[in-house]
């Protein structure tokens, strides 16, 4: 059983560590989204040209991707974290034994 544990524990570790990568990423992506926005939809001709349906619906768009990807990445985080926690937690109980 030590054999399967390990590799389950790196296998965890590797998980957990790959979904803190993809939180961190989408986290890049909403502040890229976030810029873009403030750019180009929130001043003065980016509110004019969005009330006349000028930029085709790309703001609403852009918020609407950002409202998508946020709560996504930051779940992704917490599972990451909570899986990386476990595979301490078997490290540590596996070393008292």
């Amino acid at each position: 059983m030590g054999t399967g544990k390990t590799v389950i524990v790196t296998v965890l570790v590797i998980a957990g560590l790959l979904m803190l990568a993809l939180s961190f990423v989408a986290s890049i992506i909403v502040d890229n989204i976030d810029q873009r926005i403030a750019d180009g939809c929130e001043d003065e001709a980016g509110t004019i040209g969005e009330a006349l349906n000028l930029d085709e619906g790309q703001c609403q768009d852009g918020r609407d991707m950002r409202d998508k990807i946020d709560p996504f990445g930051q779940m992704i985080g917490y599972l990451g974290t909570t899986v990386l926690v476990i595979s301490v937690i078997m490290v540590a109980i596996r070393k008292k034994q």
